[in-house]
């Protein structure tokens, strides 16, 4: 049997091989390395681009707002109100001119993880995933069904008008040329401070006993004050009566108004936070 062997190759006619494979070898490295540096560059502008919008207009952000413009519920976008660890606000013109809030909820998975403890339990929303959006989605909705709730019971709240995704607008409290009402903190002096206590206490206990609701975390930062009125604003951590921790948030709303008018009021006539809990809760029980 003959066999058939290969000569051997001599130096010189390796080498042409061998270079071919490295400029194979070094392009394909010039490729990858051109890939990682677009990625890059796409990572930090999209970082960038958060960064400059205060973490709030994503890619589905932005095109439900073009959405919403496009139907004519808002005409004009015009500037940031307030910005928040949670949302930001801000001032828009509607339809007939009507001046808008904005409230845009960033997709921010640090903030759900708190937001669950005034979801799970309450009765009104009993699916809600477990992803980022969809647990924000369900806090946006969740905003926009309390603020319609205590509408509908004339507890003074800023009107609710539309809702979409992370997205909530509703009536804007403050100037035509978009200054906002002060929050009653910024109230300086305090015009008539006994009658405005009495009136927002009033208005927690009718949030209980009419609205079937409780704020949860009612203080001098999230009442307006507005035409010599209080206006109740940040209800989307508000929870059913239903809830099992709403008796404790009934409690902490009220430690919180008295901490705050405290140096105006007379305990003798006023009472203390555990005689208008207790005369809320024994109306409640006895409805």
């Amino acid at each position: 049997m003959n066999l058939k062997i290969n000569p051997i190759l001599k130096k010189n006619q390796i080498k042409p091989i061998m270079k071919r494979d490295t400029m194979v070898e070094d392009k394909l490295v010039d490729r990858l390395e051109q890939k990682r540096d677009k990625q890059r560059i796409k990572k930090k502008r999209k970082k960038e681009e958060r960064m400059a919008t205060g973490g709030v207009f994503d890619k589905y952000t932005t095109e439900n707002i073009n959405k919403l413009r496009v139907k004519g519920i808002i005409k004009e976008f015009v500037g940031i109100i307030s910005a928040g660890k949670e949302a930001n606000v801000y001032f828009a013109i509607g339809e007939e001119d009507k001046p808008l809030a904005v409230k845009i909820y960033k997709i921010d998975p640090q903030n759900t993880k708190w937001m669950k403890n005034y979801i799970i339990g309450d009765p009104r929303f009993k699916k809600i995933g477990n992803s980022t959006h969809k647990i924000i989605y369900t806090w946006s909705k969740k905003e926009f069904k309390n603020l319609k709730q205590l509408h509908r019971h004339n507890i003074p709240v800023p009107e609710p008008i539309f809702c979409v995704n992370n997205i909530v607008l509703m009536e804007y409290i403050g100037e035509k040329n978009g200054s906002p009402a002060p929050r009653l903190k910024d109230v300086n002096p305090l015009p008539e401070p006994v009658k405005i206590f009495l009136k927002v206490i009033q208005y927690i206990e009718d949030m209980y006993l009419i609205a079937n609701l409780v704020h949860g975390d009612l203080s001098e930062y999230n009442i307006l004050y507005w035409n010599d009125e209080p206006i109740i604003i940040d209800v989307s951590q508000a929870v059913s009566t239903y809830h099992v921790n709403a008796p404790v948030f009934l409690k902490r709303d009220l430690i919180n108004v008295f901490n705050f008018f405290g140096d105006y009021l007379n305990e003798k006539t006023i009472g203390t936070v555990d005689t208008l809990y207790s005369k809320i809760m024994k109306a409640y029980h006895n409805k």
